[in-house]
């Protein structure tokens, strides 16, 4: 069938299919006078394409498809809207329905993303509503209910829909906006859940992995208590307190960390009370490094903020980037090379590998040399694949033991085995391997949208990577979604399943508090450093269940043993008054400390 105009009868016949649980709202009545897509103009651009295309195996014909030619700065940038023709009056509930599907999208979370809106359609373009969604690639009903906040003249508001953002290509169908009458509370309509696979409590993934982590995250600290003359003590009561955790916890700190004032404070803060490794989010990226971001980012605050990580005894710090191939994440200087000699642009790349390097040698424990490769390749394109391996050698021969790292997006939470991202990935690794590259490590990031993969094949995705034989973490992670329930619940799950593969060596937030995080929604404090239900699931794992303190009556022999997640700890041997205390570390084989009471 062809794209074509359709009657509101039909219009509306058709909606009453598409739309999830219309059977159940309440009575409620339809703003538009005209099919929203009918009053869509076509457009063709060097930046955008819109266009009406026909749509089959739904329950409606037909879609807009929006498609972004160029990266963009606000999501208003492209947009299509469509003016509403009745009045509004404050306090008036809403509620904007539609299918949306995403075909391709260069986000890292591998979805595209839209943001609905309602709003004044002329300055301050004041908005009722304004909600980023995750569009997953399959088509889907999303539902936002919301209450006008203020009187509006018939003409003077309108409904919108803003796709500037990544490049990416969204359809979007069966667009409805309904007003409701008084006593109609925003509770009483639909809201679009957000759910994924293996959620369930009783999930067969859950004691599998409770399984693994038990074997391979804890082992058996063995205590002998003697007396002054060195015999052992029998029924000597013996508590262990973990004080660290030998896996690394991290997060990416911002320049906040650096303020001298009461934000940096409270930032230091709740660094170090909730993570005990961490790295730069982008100061060790080229522009910034070479000062083409402004003043807010110079190689001496770099290295100031380097300094502080390692002053404060983090166990893990995490260098981010020395290549992102592609010329949009290079600096000027690069590109003006390119331009004028473009054989000396390797070398160049080269130096700088060995000039970060040097720099923060001693400071940085490992880094990623080569960031997103499959989408960024320009450097490829220009000089060959090999110079991917070029890369890590260079890294390797200024770094004689750091870990050096690939990392790239939309794997873990991609289609798994077999789907275009995950097989390019692994494929790269392999030829940097076939290369002889000294890589060492494999990094997953961790942006998450609203398509929220089943638990048990982010674990198949692990298993099919663990097989090259490298170390695994993941090196950005947030879960970008407005459902704070499962944000924290999938947040608890992803973290489960990497913390009982064996091969993950790490863990890294990209960023944990709303007031400097890129997606602000994802992060685990609010802006008022409150905890958000996301924050208290990683609190609940990572120094609750997974954090022990336990004791322990010795035996005939003066010995207890306890078992224990692998880490620091305080030891206590305690009998009849005499109290003595030593420490001991926990590691993977197990350990035998020895505490003599006086």
């Amino acid at each position: 069938m062809k794209p074509g105009l359709v009657s509101i009868p039909a219009l509306l016949s058709t909606l009453a299919l598409a739309t999830v649980g219309a059977a159940d709202l309440p009575p409620g009545t339809e703003l538009l006078d005209r099919p929203y897509l009918e009053q869509i103009a076509p457009l063709q651009s060097e930046r955008a394409v819109v266009e009406r295309v026909a749509v089959s195996g739904q329950p409606f014909q037909q879609a807009v498809r929006l498609t972004n030619r160029q990266r963009m700065r606000q999501f208003w940038d492209f947009q299509i809207s469509v003016t509403v023709p009745p009045a509004v009056r404050k306090g008036e509930v809403m509620l904007v329905q539609f299918w949306a599907r995403t075909l391709s999208s260069a986000d890292e979370t591998g979805e595209g993303r839209v943001e609905v809106y309602f709003q004044k359609n002329s300055p301050d373009f004041a908005k009722d509503l304004s909600k980023t969604v995750s569009v997953a690639k399959a088509w889907a009903p999303y539902h936002y209910p919301f209450v006008i906040s203020t009187d509006r003249a018939a003409g003077e508001t309108a409904l919108c829909f803003g796709t500037g953002f990544n490049l990416q290509a969204i359809e979007i169908a069966a667009v409805r906006l309904l007003r409701f009458p008084a006593g109609v509370t925003t509770a009483q309509l639909p809201r679009t859940p957000v759910t994924y696979p293996g959620h369930a409590a009783e999930a067969p993934w859950r004691a599998a992995a409770a399984a693994r982590i038990e074997t391979h995250r804890k082992s058996d600290l063995s205590i002998r208590v003697t007396d002054a003359a060195g015999k052992p003590v029998p029924g000597a009561e013996v508590r262990i307190e973990m004080q660290r955790h030998a896996f690394p916890f991290g997060s990416i700190v911002s320049g906040v960390l650096l303020q001298e004032d009461e934000t940096g404070q409270r930032y230091r803060e709740k660094l170090l009370e909730l993570f005990n490794s961490s790295g730069t989010e982008n100061a060790l990226k080229w522009p910034p490094w070479d000062g083409e971001w402004g003043p807010d980012f110079s190689r001496a605050a770099a290295l100031k903020t380097l300094q502080w990580l390692k002053d404060n005894h983090f166990s893990v710090v995490r260098g981010h980037v020395m290549v992102w191939p592609g010329w949009d994440n290079l600096p000027k200087s690069l590109k003006e090379l390119k331009e004028k000699d473009p054989q000396a642009v390797p070398e160049r790349v080269r130096e700088h590998i060995r000039d970060i390097a040097t720099a923060t040698r001693g400071l940085v424990d490992e880094w990623d040399v080569l960031n997103e490769p499959r989408a960024n390749h320009d450097l490829m394109d220009l000089y060959g694949r090999e110079i991917m391996a070029d890369w890590f050698r260079c890294a390797r021969a200024a770094l004689p033991t750091a870990d050096l790292y690939i990392n790239d997006y939309s794997i873990l939470n991609g289609d798994g085995p077999g789907s275009a991202a995950h097989d390019a990935y692994r494929q790269t690794i392999q030829f940097l391997l076939d290369q002889k590259a000294p890589v060492t490590g494999i990094g997953f990031q961790g942006h998450i949208g609203s398509s929220l993969k089943d638990p048990a094949q982010v674990y198949r995705t692990l298993e099919d990577f663990a097989q090259l034989g490298l170390k695994m973490r993941v090196t950005e992670f947030d879960v970008d979604i407005d459902d704070e329930q499962a944000q924290a619940d999938y947040t608890r799950d992803f973290l489960t399943v990497l913390f009982s593969h064996p091969g993950v060596v790490g863990f890294q937030m990209w960023g944990f508090w709303e007031g400097s995080h890129w997606r602000p929604q994802g992060a685990m404090l609010r802006r008022n450093w409150e905890e958000k239900p996301n924050g208290k699931a990683y609190r609940d794992l990572v120094f609750g269940q997974w954090w022990t303190q336990a004791t322990a009556t010795t035996d005939a022999q003066g010995v207890a043993r306890i078992r224990g997640f692998l880490g620091d700890y305080r030891v206590t041997a305690n009998q009849a008054g005499a109290t003595a205390t030593t420490t001991a570390i926990l590691p993977g084989q197990g350990a035998a400390v020895q505490i003599t009471l006086k």
